[in-house]
């Protein structure tokens, strides 16, 4: 591990602790009692060991050594919270992929079912026989937004097919609708495999 990576992962210690730490005392009086409580035990027990202040300064020692206590404690905690950090990170990094990975899947998924309702009103266009231009042109620029969440390299793929769909007119136009039905298969058959790896993850 370099030095960089090493001080790092140690800010990311510290800062876990911190965090940790401010939120255990930070429950209400549960967690003021908890941190206060430590050094008002300990005032006590030098008050009735000491036989009660006979001066200020004595007062003054008893007080600190109760602050120290509640101090000390809370360094404590904040101590025990640095040597859970490695495992809380850990905790925490998995939680992060787990949940892109879900939404990776839920992605490819949405995308799926745009593309198959693409293709279906695609081939619906085909049976027609006569679609008009602009039926195929708005069901192309429909096209392009499904296939742009696919990938750049799917939408560049489907450009570059040819001409596109509702600039020729005639017959030629079922050819380029044809070619772009097929690809958009392709597509498709792309985004169910990619659902496939994802599902062997672990």
């Amino acid at each position: 591990m370099s030095w960089s990576a090493y001080r790092a992962w140690n800010r990311a210690c510290v800062l876990y602790a911190w965090r940790a730490t401010r939120g255990h005392f930070s429950g209400g009086w549960r967690s003021v009692v908890e941190a206060l409580g430590p050094g008002f035990a300990a005032t006590l027990v030098l008050y009735i060991w000491g036989g009660g202040a006979d001066s200020v300064r004595d007062n003054v020692v008893t007080i600190t050594t109760g602050a120290a206590a509640s101090v000390l404690w809370i360094v404590i905690v904040f101590c025990w919270y640095v040597g859970l950090a490695p495992y809380g990170l850990w905790r925490a990094a998995r939680s992060r992929i787990s949940q892109l990975a879900v939404g990776r899947r839920m992605e490819r998924q949405a995308i799926a079912q745009e593309l198959e309702l693409c293709i279906k009103e695609g081939q619906a266009l085909m049976d027609s026989a006569t679609p008009s231009k602009r039926q195929l042109s708005k069901w192309y620029e429909r096209v392009l937004r499904v296939v742009s969440r696919a990938g750049d390299g799917d939408r560049v793929m489907l450009q570059s097919s040819g001409p596109a769909p509702g600039t020729r007119g005639g017959v030629l136009e079922l050819l380029i609708l044809g070619n772009r039905i097929a690809n958009l298969r392709l597509i498709l058959s792309r985004q169910y495999s990619g659902r496939e790896r994802e599902s062997i993850v672990p």
